[in-house]
């Protein structure tokens, strides 16, 4: 079943910015890969975290917008998690 999905990922500060906007772009080809159809990307900037994450205060924050098959977003889960470039990642199911 095909569901609209918002992905909001927080990329490590160790990075340039265009090194995090590359990385958000190998995000978004997962998705591609993976059948997933593109919305929209708002990538929100260097923002500081609410609280440190590795002993790190800072992150790139982003958030994709795109519609794909539900059983995908385990397969894509699963590669941010052993992504050391990805600090934090959170999908969320929109409503139709």
């Amino acid at each position: 079943m095909i569901k609209n999905y918002e992905l909001m990922v927080i990329i490590s500060p160790k990075l340039s910015s265009d090194e995090a906007d590359a990385a958000n772009e190998a995000i978004l080809n997962l998705v591609r890969e993976n059948q997933g159809e593109i919305v929209k990307t708002d990538p929100w900037g260097k923002k500081l975290l609410a609280y440190p994450i590795e002993k790190l205060q800072e992150g790139y924050y982003y958030v994709n917008y795109f519609s794909m098959e539900s059983t995908a977003v385990k397969t894509i889960g699963r590669q941010l998690n052993i992504n050391e470039k990805v600090l934090r990642h959170l999908f969320v199911a929109k409503g139709e």
